[in-house]
């Protein structure tokens, strides 16, 4: 069969899947896949509350530029890895085709460039960041999807971090890299969905984890005391808490310390 006549047939087998299961679920299997980022920047103490009220009023133009560049489900978040040292964490999905060429394009918005030139005195970059990084790049190092889900069953996005110690990267990583099914399961049946945790460094050799999630349950403390009420759960922590550093301020019985969403766009 030529390669036209492949294209015919499947785009048939499409449409026929569509009169039969619905277009909205068929259609999804062309879509592209999503690019997960987790990003990381420093922000000084005075400069948290000019950083809040912008992002709390962020300008439709910028609100526009990130959309074409396809960031989406992009999440701000504020926390304090040590007394006085401030720093947002990123996540979001990039969901286009080329992810350098939609960045360049940003760059050139002239919104985004007036914004940014109110933005960026207030940030810090990290001093381990890659050449012509900004915001920092952190590596994803543990992906939990979950089972299928609507974006408008989210009730709550949670992100947290803790520290973890050198010695223990790749320990902690190998752990991620083939995570127990039983911690899975927990995960699920405590409505957890789309559960990343991003590694980076701060300042040289000071490693942080960056977690992000997507609660979709109705009882987001009942659900948090099941998990820690579950035995496999329960043995996968006597391996990972002792590779980890608790942060200051993390509440007492916590391993990982909550952070604070400054800013959301779907």
């Amino acid at each position: 069969m030529s390669g036209m006549g492949k294209t015919l047939r499947l785009g048939v087998t499409i449409l026929c899947l569509c009169a039969v299961s619905g277009c909205s679920s068929t259609l999804s299997l062309w879509k592209r896949p999503v690019q997960r980022h987790g990003v990381v920047i420093g922000i000084p103490a005075q400069s948290i509350a000019e950083y809040k009220r912008l992002h709390a009023e962020t300008w439709p133009g910028v609100l526009k530029a990130v959309d074409r560049a396809h960031m989406d489900n992009y999440s701000i978040y504020l926390g304090e890895v040590a007394p006085g040292r401030n720093y947002l964490f990123g996540y979001y999905e990039y969901t286009g085709r080329n992810f350098n060429a939609d960045m360049v394009r940003m760059k050139k918005d002239k919104t985004m460039q007036q914004w940014w030139k109110l933005t960026d005195p207030l940030q810090e970059p990290l001093p381990t960041r890659q050449e012509g990084e900004w915001w920092m790049q952190w590596d994803e190092v543990f992906h939990y999807s979950g089972p299928a889900y609507d974006r408008s069953d989210v009730k709550l996005r949670y992100g947290s971090i803790v520290g973890v110690r050198e010695d223990s990267l790749l320990a902690y990583t190998q752990l991620h890299g083939a995570v127990w099914s039983g911690v899975l399961a927990a995960l699920e049946r405590v409505n957890i969905r789309n559960y990343s945790i991003y590694l980076g460094q701060v300042s040289p050799c000071e490693y942080v984890l960056f977690s992000y999630f997507e609660y979709v349950g109705d009882d987001f403390a009942g659900d948090m005391k099941h998990m820690a009420d579950d035995k496999v759960t329960q043995l996968w922590w006597t391996y990972t808490d002792p590779l980890q550093i608790r942060l200051p301020g993390t509440p007492d019985g916590g391993q990982w310390k909550a952070v604070e969403e400054v800013f959301h766009t779907d």
